[in-house]
């Protein structure tokens, strides 16, 4: 697993209701880049381990946006990467 997936999979731990794409770059404090944040994500849906959640406009002015959210397939990879590197996982408990 790539260190910046890693890195996103967790934030989305410590976040179970997701996060939008800008959220990942704020949330890293810059280690995700503005510039690839999508591609990242989109990797991560081809692989299962994150699911897109489309929000509807919360008025007319706004356009709809789309959380990004864990899965247990993904859940099941952080752990089993972190279990393998020796590396403990922080945050809420995966058990």
């Amino acid at each position: 697993m790539a260190p910046k997936e890693l890195k996103a999979l967790r934030l989305l731990i410590d976040h179970p209701k997701g996060l939008y794409g800008s959220e990942f770059v704020v949330r890293s404090e810059g280690y995700l880049g503005r510039g690839t944040i999508y591609t990242l994500l989109e990797r991560l849906v081809e692989k299962g381990f994150v699911k897109e959640v489309q929000e509807e406009a919360m008025a007319e002015y706004q356009l709809p946006r789309t959380r990004h959210v864990i899965t247990g397939v993904g859940r099941q990879a952080v752990n089993e990467y972190c279990d393998i590197m020796g590396m403990q996982l922080v945050g809420e408990n995966l058990a």
